[in-house]
């Protein structure tokens, strides 16, 4: 086996694994999301279920949920 023979195997096997790890990734994120939505928690990236008690009328439900004063932040 020549050296880039080596090298294009090495490359292929390393392409492959992060595809893997990327679709097990999403997935358990996903999985989490779902759980958390049932239970009524904020999701992973922060933004509450639709329907929650604690989004007041006119409030936007896909915006990142605040844990402190945004005002702050400004």
């Amino acid at each position: 086996m020549g050296f880039w023979t080596a090298i294009v195997i090495i490359s292929a096997i390393a392409i492959g694994t992060e595809f893997v790890l990327r679709v097990v990734k999403m997935g358990t994120r996903y999985s989490e999301n779902i759980e958390r939505i049932k239970r009524g928690y904020p999701t992973i990236d922060g933004s509450m279920p639709m329907g929650h008690p604690e989004i007041a009328p006119g409030v936007d439900e896909y915006a990142p949920y605040s844990h402190g004063n945004s005002e702050r932040l400004q």
